[in-house]
């Protein structure tokens, strides 16, 4: 899997990583979404990958994914900053998955 960033997409995830040691990695989050097909995209800062995380291809920040919500997203995608400012937009090469994308940081203190 790939995730390409546009410059800006770039630039506010380097300022929320700071100078602290981070990965990113995209959540499908389930939690109180129903059921374990029904969740939304997340966004996540993390001290290290999860147990079952796999590599994301990026040419920024090492990136990861659980293999086994990979399947809710297709091989190739896109992050890029919105306007309204703090949020994210992402996408695939033919789908839309989530505008409104906050970055939360689940960085231990």
């Amino acid at each position: 899997m790939r995730i390409e960033l546009d410059p800006r997409a770039e630039h506010m995830i380097r300022e929320a990583i700071g100078d602290r040691p981070g990965l990113m990695r995209l959540v499908y989050d389930t939690e109180n979404c129903g059921c374990g097909m029904s969740g939304v995209p997340s966004l996540q800062i993390a001290d290290e990958p999860g147990a079952y995380d796999i590599p994301m291809e990026n040419d920024a920040f090492p990136f990861s994914i659980d293999r086994m919500q990979a399947v809710f997203f297709e091989e190739r995608l896109m992050l890029t900053a919105e306007e309204s400012g703090g949020t994210f937009r992402l996408d695939g090469v033919s789908q839309f998955y989530k505008s409104n994308l906050r970055l939360i940081d689940r960085r231990l203190p």
